[in-house]
């Protein structure tokens, strides 16, 4: 049979059922059949007003740019970006859950009612008055816009009162609220009522050093969201630009955007004195021009700036985080409390550091009985093993009874009557170490040596108990976030697979991967980044794992 498979795609509040082939992106479905607004960007991913509820027996994992623009609960309750979603399965989708609250009047900030029996009630508007609200709705159909009915009031158990039309409606409230035996007390919004510590924001460049040159990322205050991205190829270095003072015909020359008030940079290496963060990055701010530019850099190399930009990513909430790059340190943040937990014991150097997950063209899925490999590059030799192979692998050996629960290798003879002899005889022995062979052809010789499973065996334990210990002296965990730079998709199920997980926390597992300093644009919400950090984080707490009695002990009972 030729052609795309097709799935149904339903719209909740509509009678519409609709048809679309494998990988239709929803935004344009939605517009072709009239059952979104054409929104700022019309579906070119840079204003993130499309957001749409799905569900799903199978809904697709969020893109970055989503990550980006959403919040995690939201992620984790089924938003996305209808522009950002390729429709792969049969779908509901809400296109209103994300607008209710769209076109309550910027000019009101609470109502208060006085019923006949002399109760007061008020609704507040300040908590949820944003930019969003000042942005008009594009493109209303004419029916919709002269065929309107008289407004109502809602009264919404979130304490929010809006008006129940998508016209934003100039009548007097007095006018719309009708005539009543209650008294109707009006506030008005007058700029002198704004607290002090009401958030900031205002349009911004975000630029981030990389080898080949300057990642950077515009931020428009109006939206609130990143309305244009891309990479320069240059030679010169940030650091150099700003000390020459030159930061304004960089900006002039390669970016060509109006109205810049402020920029961010982010350096690859420490370079300027500065005031230290967490104890991870210098922050120095400074004055240049017209701009206000203020600068982050690691502390001592490029892994201090990817931990603390991973702190930026957080959303409220009790979270474990373990950096499975980086893991001398472990952190929980508790509401805003970081509690900073170091183990020295831990050798991650010498896992993460291995030649073979590093190669142009590596081994990057490994079937279920270990006799056959998937290469990135068909037409080309292997010459490396990918992170999340590694991880699999080792969860396959021991259900294919070639190891041990502590991940032991057995000898070829050991097992050459039960196995097979396509797999027992991937099993070798090099310099005395034990080792597996993933791949042996024309002079490629993959292998996972049992030094590498004997280190992946200490993580494993390390993990199950600093996931205990935690919960020990903290208390309960919403999530256990992992991090890794390098494409992980299964990495939750392999550690699950590894026992690295205790059994209570298997559904709360959350895997991140990638370079998360494109989450800096986040500091455009407040004034500076001193602001943001602290507004949103509390205590810093630092805990020495190697010396702490209450985690020797829970380590030592491990189950391994």
């Amino acid at each position: 049979m030729f052609g795309s498979k097709k799935f149904t795609v339903t719209v909740t509040g509509s009678s519409h059922v609709l048809e679309a082939k494998s990988g239709t992106n929803l935004y344009h479905l939605l517009r072709e059949h009239d059952l979104i607004d054409k929104k700022l960007c019309d579906g070119n991913g840079q204003c993130g007003k499309c957001k749409v509820k799905i569900k799903g027996v199978s809904v697709n994992k969020p893109t970055k740019k989503e990550r980006l623009v959403l919040a995690e609960a939201s992620l984790d309750a089924g938003m996305r970006l209808a522009c950002q979603y390729g429709v792969k399965s049969n779908i509901t989708v809400d296109t209103q859950e994300a607008v209710k609250f769209e076109n309550v009047n910027p000019g009101i900030v609470s109502l208060k009612i006085k019923n006949s029996n002399g109760v007061v009630e008020e609704n507040e508007f300040k908590s949820f008055l944003t930019t969003d609200m000042f942005i008009k709705q594009a493109e209303r159909d004419d029916k919709k816009q002269t065929d309107s009915k008289e407004p109502e009031i809602i009264e919404d158990f979130s304490d929010e009162v809006i008006v129940d039309d998508f016209v934003y409606d100039e009548r007097p409230i007095e006018e719309i609220a009708g005539h009543s035996r209650d008294t109707i007390e009006i506030k008005k919004f007058e700029e002198n009522e704004q607290e002090e510590d009401t958030s900031f924001s205002n349009d911004g460049l975000l630029f981030i050093q990389q080898p080949d040159g300057v990642r950077y990322y515009h931020y428009s205050a109006g939206i609130g969201n990143v309305v244009d991205d891309g990479h320069i190829k240059t030679s010169e270095r940030l650091e150099n630009i700003l000390e020459d003072q030159l930061i304004s015909d960089f900006i002039h020359n390669n970016v060509k955007v109006l109205d810049i008030e402020r920029v961010i940079v982010i350096l690859d290496k420490p370079y300027f004195e500065g005031e230290e963060m967490f104890g991870l990055v210098k922050y120095k701010s400074m004055k240049l021009g017209d701009f206000l530019v203020e600068v982050l850099q690691p502390r001592e190399n490029h892994r201090d700036l990817v931990r603390f930009m991973r702190f930026v990513n957080q959303t409220p909430g009790k979270k474990l985080l373990i950096p499975l790059d980086n893991l001398e340190k472990a952190h929980f943040m508790d509401d805003g409390n970081l509690h900073d937990m170091s183990a020295g014991f831990i050798d991650c150097d010498s896992l993460f550091g291995m030649s073979e997950f590093y190669g142009k063209n590596p081994i990057v899925s490994m079937s279920k009985d270990l006799l056959e490999t998937k290469l990135k590059d068909d037409f080309h030799l292997p010459d490396s093993i990918s992170f999340t192979v590694f991880f699999r692998t080792a969860s396959l050996l021991m259900k294919n009874g070639l190891a041990d629960r502590r991940l032991n290798l057995y000898d070829r003879a050991d097992v050459m009557d039960d196995l097979p002899l396509d797999l027992t005889v991937k099993l070798g022995i090099k310099d005395d170490v034990k080792r597996f062979n993933l791949y042996r052809k024309q002079g490629v010789d993959l292998y996972i040596d049992q030094n590498a499973l004997d280190s992946l065996h200490r993580l494993r334990i390390f993990i199950y108990s600093v996931i205990t210990y935690t919960e020990k002296r903290f208390g309960h965990i919403d999530d256990v976030v992992f991090y890794t730079l390098t494409n992980s998709d299964t990495l939750a199920d392999d550690l699950i697979s590894l026992s690295a997980i205790p059994k209570k926390y298997e559904k709360k597992v959350k895997t991140f991967y990638g370079d998360p300093t494109m989450y800096a644009v986040q500091f455009f919400q407040e004034k500076n980044i001193e602001i943001y950090f602290n507004k949103r984080f509390g205590e810093q707490n630092f805990i020495n794992l190697d010396e702490d009695e209450l985690f020797i002990e829970t380590q030592r009972n491990s189950q391994f």
